[in-house]
């Protein structure tokens, strides 16, 4: 009998141990995603169509070419002010030795937790950059700048290998964040934080000509009669990347002029200050506003200019708070698209009158094989053919239509052809040797005259760029759980990056909780185990 009461015990025993080691194990498993998707790259990679010479180069290989250490200052979507110091490769140095060429437009970078920025090579390897000292002077966050331009330090966009947040003491730098893009700030007032991109593994420079942002537009239309007092506020299709920039003085408009938007979009709701963080524009006296989109990775937008005539005599009447009556009309941003299958655009409606009563749509597509539509206007290509977007109005029955050609079998075929077919290869464009920066700071300089390529009116929109922003809008307008909990489990952005975020792919978080539930059980089990053991060894004693 002593003998099995030594064999159980010492069974229950093992067993216990061996539970405990399966459980650590277990939470092994779950923590080594951690590392292996957001761990410090390794090496970079230069590729893409717009360098002649794609390369790998190591950590160890990046350390021994000339360091660039600097200061930067930082604004977030709040907005917030935040500060780094950080030390790695000037980013030019590394597209010459790549031979970056002459009609390279973007460079996109991408992490190894899957997430991606990109920009314009003019607004980040043309366009002056600074560090501005005077950002920690404080300021009312009314359109105006946020703090002055005065000591400002142009300063090169890199590639740190160390870095430090909310810091400008180079003894507070590590590795952690290695590779980091680092950028400074082309004003005051532009909101570089969520670019500061973690873990850069890989950089694709294009020759996709860019899209160019979409123009701004006032709550009243232009040459209208207002009253004196008349609140006139700003707009935009995105209000998230993208800000408006304006002018009262008939000027043209620059990212150094006041901007309105300060926040993104799908955080107003949750703000009571909007109004203080995006000041409406008082109409006290004939006023010209003059306004631009301006954002990161696209083209700024055309300028657009509305007038209003201030009315002294107090019989006009503010049009905002008089209702329009039913719609009269409507029209869509586009009347044609064309999308590869996957890409995706979300067309903008405009209901005539302005301040019609009754704004609700209704959105159809004649083909939902070849393009989908949701209720808010995002279509999206998931066939080949062609298909027509048809948006009504809810009252009158008003319509506008806008038609997606998707590629056909005959397209594929005629492209199959000429990409088989033999003839002599197009000459190489020529290196692009990116200039050092000229001595001299210069603030204010006008940043929106574009050596880019102009963006045809109706051109191609990058498959995996338009799913990204179209999936970052569609959540923007409405930050709620109920909305990320619907989303498909893509490797997609939900909410605007900030340097001190880490994104993991969202089957990892799946394949975690699988982890999590197993070693519940496990623990359920052992804790029966373990008090078994426990009132066997009291009676043993």
């Amino acid at each position: 009998m002593a003998a099995n009461y030594t064999g159980l015990r010492k069974t229950n025993h093992n067993l216990f141990i061996f539970g405990w080691l399966l459980i650590w194990f277990l939470v092994g498993l779950a923590v080594v995603p951690d590392f292996a998707i957001a761990g410090d790259a390794n090496s970079i990679e230069i590729t893409g169509e717009g360098v002649a010479h794609p390369l790998t180069l190591s950590i160890d290989q990046l350390e021994a070419m000339e360091q660039y250490e600097h200061v930067y200052s930082v604004i977030n979507t709040w907005p917030t002010k935040r500060w780094y110091t950080a030390r790695g490769v000037k980013l030019r140095d590394l597209l010459n030795q790549a031979g970056i060429k002459d009609n390279a437009t973007l460079i996109k970078f991408m992490s190894s937790d899957g997430y991606e920025v990109t920009l314009t090579v003019k607004e980040l390897l043309q366009d002056k950059r600074y560090y501005f000292p005077g950002l920690k002077d404080n300021h009312p966050t009314d359109g105006s700048i946020p703090g002055s331009p005065r000591d400002a330090e142009e300063v090169e966009p890199i590639l740190a290998l160390v870095s430090a947040e909310g810091s400008d003491d180079p003894a507070d730098m590590n590795d952690r964040d290695a590779l980091m893009l680092v950028i400074g700030q082309r004003a005051v007032t532009e909101q570089t934080n969520n670019l500061f991109l973690k873990y850069v593994n890989k950089i694709e420079v294009l020759v996709t000509p860019p899209e160019r942002w979409d123009s701004p537009k006032a709550n009243i239309p232009s040459e209208t009669v207002v009253p004196v007092g008349t609140e006139i506020e700003l707009s935009n299709k995105n209000n998230n990347e993208d800000k408006i920039y304006y002018t009262t003085d008939g000027s043209t408009p620059t990212i150094n002029s006041p901007m309105f938007n300060w926040s993104a979009s799908r955080w107003w709701d949750q703000r009571g200050d909007v109004k203080s963080v995006n000041k409406p524009i008082e109409v006290k006296e004939d006023t010209v506003i003059k306004m631009i989109t301006i954002g990161p990775g696209k083209l700024d937008s055309e300028v657009v200019t509305f007038k209003f005539t201030a009315d002294m005599s107090g019989k006009a009447v503010d049009p905002t708070k008089v209702p329009g009556g039913p719609p009269t009309g409507i029209s869509l941003d586009r009347n044609r698209l064309d999308l590869p299958v996957g890409g995706t655009y979300r067309l903008e409606a405009t209901v005539t009158p302005f301040n019609a009563t009754n704004q609700d749509l209704i959105w159809s597509s004649s083909d939902t094989r070849v393009a989908t539509v949701d209720n808010r206007g995002l279509v999206t290509v998931v066939g080949l053919g062609t298909a027509v977007i048809t948006v009504t109005t809810a009252e009158g029955n008003h319509k506008a239509i806008c038609v997606v050609n998707g590629p056909d079998e005959e397209q594929d075929e005629e492209a199959a052809s000429l990409t088989s077919s033999t003839g002599p290869e197009p000459p190489e464009p020529a290196v692009q040797q990116l200039p050092q920066p000229q001595a001299g700071v210069n603030p204010v300089a006008d940043s929106n005259t574009s050596t880019a390529a102009a963006l045809p009116a109706e051109s191609t929109i990058p498959e995996d760029r338009a799913q990204y922003l179209a999936k970052k809008e569609e959540i923007g307008s409405d930050p709620g759980q109920e909305a990320v909990a619907q989303l498909p489990t893509d490797n997609w952005r939900v909410f605007e990056m900030s340097a001190d975020t880490i994104p993991l792919p969202l089957k990892v978080a799946e394949d975690r909780m699988k982890i999590y539930s197993t070693i519940m059980l496990l623990l359920f089990f052992l804790s029966g185990a373990g008090q078994k053991y426990a009132q066997f060894t009291k009676e043993r004693l």
